[in-house]
């Protein structure tokens, strides 16, 4: 546990540093908001290019990687569902929650994948994010329009093909995805230049990330969010991870996708529901408590999570 506990503290770390320097504003004020900008318009997305153009395809043990992420993604949502009827909350707050049960922080799965199981792990973690990432922004906006109906724009009513063109076909990531396992499975990759180019950008890209994403912690918004709070993090850091390791002892998953797999249910809830929150008419001030609390607490889940699965998937 002791050995685990020091291989994912580099990852916490470099989140305490980017709060730290946030805080103080250091470098200047304004810089670290630039950072996050671009990591997720450059940085990010060059990684996932990186990394979905090496992915093979003929594998036959990835359809069962992706069917296990799937089903996991049903049961958390489902759970949530229910919480979120029993509690009678509105709906604003029970998207806030899905947003929390289901979502998880690429970044940090893909820092925890290289610095526990070396280049290999980032793979299967990049394989994880091509399916979850594209998956997840769809399941949740129409979840969300369905639960309540965003605010217009100007005057023009957000219509669901709208919405969905907006969350996915403006999405960096999920571009950057389609793009390196497309050119992947056509046999173009790797591309003279552009792959070294795009290799370069994804060897910087983690470590700035995780400074952004500590940098984005704002624990002045964490309020009395009660039971919701409750109800969503058991999604995000049981039900998500117990489904998956469930599902990889039935389908007889082991080894390092198994273990990659449930990094995928151990990390808190991605920073980017904050915006989604704002966008659909979900209760914003309620996903920034949610994904800040999170983020603290899995300093102490996550290496007893990590720890679990190799004891019960090695």
């Amino acid at each position: 546990m002791l050995s685990l506990s020091l291989a994912v503290l580099p990852v916490f770390l470099l989140l305490i540093a980017g709060a730290i320097c946030q805080r103080f504003r250091f470098p200047m004020e304004g810089f670290w908001p630039g950072v996050d900008k671009l990591s997720y318009w450059v940085l990010f997305p060059a990684l996932l290019f990186h990394k979905t153009s090496q992915i093979d395809f003929t594998n036959p043990m990835l359809t069962k990687y992706a069917f296990i992420l799937l089903f996991a993604l049903c049961i958390a949502a489902v759970f949530v569902f229910i919480s979120a009827w029993l509690l009678k909350v509105p709906s604003a707050t029970a998207s806030s929650m899905l947003q929390a049960g289901v979502r998880f922080n690429t970044f940090i799965v893909l820092a925890l994948a290289g610095s526990l199981y070396g280049n290999e792990g980032l793979v299967f973690a990049a394989l994880g994010a091509s399916v979850l990432i594209p998956s997840i922004n769809v399941f949740l906006v129409v979840s969300m329009v369905l639960m309540h109906r965003p605010p217009a724009k100007n005057g023009v009513v957000l219509t669901l093909p709208r919405l969905l063109s907006g969350a996915l076909i403006r999405n960096p990531l999920i571009v950057s995805i389609v793009l390196g396992s497309g050119l992947n499975l056509l046999g173009l990759t790797p591309i003279i230049l552009i792959s070294d180019v795009m290799g370069m950008l994804s060897q910087s890209a983690l470590p700035l990330v995780l400074l952004a994403v500590g940098a984005s912690v704002r624990l002045e918004v964490v309020r009395s969010i009660g039971m919701t709070f409750l109800m969503s993090l058991v999604a995000r850091f049981v039900i998500f991870p117990l489904v998956i390791g469930i599902m990889c002892w039935w389908l007889d998953v082991r080894g390092l996708p198994a273990l990659v797999a449930v990094l995928f249910g151990v990390v808190p809830t991605a920073t980017s529901a904050y915006a989604l929150a704002r966008q659909l008419g979900g209760d914003a001030d309620r996903m920034s408590a949610y994904i800040t609390m999170q983020t603290l607490l899995s300093v102490f889940t996550v290496p007893v999570s990590v720890w679990l699965s190799q004891y019960f998937l090695s």
